[in-house]
Formats: C-alpha cells, structure tokens, sequence
C-alpha cells in the first residue's frame, strides 16, 4: 500500500526540523563536519529521505543562511515601513538587530560570526542560484540601515550612499562585537549593568549615524 502524500504543512514541519537541527550541529561541530549521515542519526531518519528535501548540506546551509537573514530583513523591513521619524526607525533597528543576536544565537553564530562559505565560494558551481538568493537576501540588512542613515539627512547636508553604508558598517560593526560579548557572558563579567550600557552604546552610535558631514 502507497504511502499517503504528505500535506505541505507536514512537508514544512519536516524542512524546518531538518534545518534546526542541521543548524545545531553546524553551532556544535562546525560547518566542515556536518554530513548527511550524521544529520539522519541525529534525526532518526534515513539520509536517503533527507535528500528528499535538501540537494547536499551546502543546500542545507543555504537554506539556514537564507531563513536567518530573511527573518532579520523582516524585522528591518517592518520598522522601515512605520509610520514614525527615521531617527526613531533607526533606533529601533539597533535594538532589534541586539535582539535577533541574543534570541537566536545559533543563527547568529552561523551568519556572522563563523568562517562559513560566501557566495563567491559557489561561483561557478551548481548551487551558486541558491548562494546568490542568500546574498541577496542578506544585502538586504545593510541597504535598510543605509537608507535610513541617508533618510536622517532630510532637510540637512545629504550624505552620498558611499558615506552612509561606511557609517552602516561602523555601527554594524560595533554592535557585532555587543552582541557576541554579550552572547559570551564576556559584557556580563566585565559590566553587571549591561544592559544600560548597551542602551548607552545605543546613543552613542547614533551620534555616529548622524554626525554632521565632514565632521569628525
């Protein structure tokens, strides 16, 4: 008797546990020691099935990339598209990029802070479509920021796109090394009160994103 086909809410609760769990042993072991074998023991399933779902672990990882970014695009895109002034739009996206870093430390940890492969690794291979919707998906972070630091000039002195993604990747920057001191209990044991010093750090990069031009 035929196996009943599976509805596309079971199909994506299937995906979803696939990917979590990849995305724990690539937190655990690394990227290079994951495969497919050892992804269905800890699933308790056939490989054979897994490759129902994903092409290889690069698909897997792609797909892992691609999820996490999409979903701190969205938290970017919503605070972009509300109704209140870019300086505010912009303070929120700080503290939401602090707050996707420490709700979701796995994903974190994968998108930023490992030496995983780039989409210029998948040049030339079969899976560089997949690599390149993942790039595309992540660009999107730094564009949202950029075009709300050039959003603050309204009025003001503009800054050209090339002054604003410098002053993106100064704050960008910055709150990366918060969000993995923190995920590391490091800002904890140095400073107890860390979180007003985050919202401290917060003003402070502010000030950086709005300095007046050509000023330092």
């Amino acid at each position: 008797m035929p196996k009943p086909i599976r509805s596309r809410k079971e199909i994506e609760t299937v995906k979803n546990n696939i990917l979590t769990t990849a995305l724990k042993l690539m937190c655990d072991d690394g990227f290079d020691a994951l495969s497919m074998r050892k992804l269905a023991a800890r699933l308790k399933m056939t490989a054979a099935n897994i490759y129902n779902y994903y092409e290889n672990k690069d698909d897997l990882y792609l797909a892992i990339q691609t999820r996490g970014f999409q979903m701190l695009v969205n938290r970017f895109e919503n605070i972009y598209d509300s109704d209140q002034p870019s300086k505010k739009k912009l303070y929120d996206m700080l503290h939401a990029y602090l707050k996707f870093g420490i709700e979701y430390p796995d994903y974190y940890e994968i998108m930023f802070s490992r030496n995983t492969p780039k989409y210029a690794d998948y040049k030339g291979t079969p899976m560089e479509p997949t690599a390149f919707i993942e790039k595309q998906t992540a660009l999107k972070v730094s564009e949202i920021t950029t075009r709300t630091i050039m959003d603050l000039y309204d009025g003001m002195d503009a800054i050209d796109e090339g002054d604003a993604l410098y002053r993106t990747i100064v704050v960008w920057s910055t709150l990366h090394g918060v969000v993995n001191l923190f995920n590391s209990r490091v800002l904890q044991e140095v400073e107890e009160a860390s979180e007003e010093l985050i919202y401290k750090l917060f003003n402070d990069l502010m000030k950086i994103a709005i300095k007046p031009k050509n000023k330092n």
